[in-house]
């Protein structure tokens, strides 16, 4: 088998590649990032971008059950979908209001005295 000097130069210049990554691929190239290293890159859970890919997150399948995300792309989907908006998290006026609501259930819970009887 004789490879020209082309691909002899081609195959040392992926070798020096795998030796520069300590022997793993990098994931720098686009829609290299698996789900963990997604996760990473945009600070959230593992659930949060099983949710986004139901919503519409974009990515990539590879073999049966794993993915492959795009960073610049999902990104770019989530800032024109609005998926991850930061401060908005709905707040009660006062949590007084729901503790009191709570208290009240409570108390008419205890003053029906609902008994479950033993079947004979």
């Amino acid at each position: 088998m004789n490879m020209s000097d082309i691909e002899m130069r081609h195959i040392a210049e992926m070798v020096a590649a795998l030796n520069k990554a300590g022997g793993k691929r990098t994931a720098n190239t686009a829609g290299e990032l698996n789900r963990q290293q997604i996760c990473a890159a945009l600070g959230v859970s593992e659930s949060t971008i099983r949710r986004l890919e139901q919503a519409g997150l974009p990515y990539t399948p590879v073999g049966a059950r794993s993915k492959r995300y795009d960073l610049e792309e999902c990104k770019n989907w989530l800032k024109e979908n609005n998926q991850c908006p930061s401060g908005t998290t709905r707040t009660e006026g006062s949590t007084s209001a729901l503790w009191s609501a709570a208290k009240d259930f409570t108390i008419s819970c205890r003053r029906a005295q609902l008994r479950v009887m033993p079947s004979e």
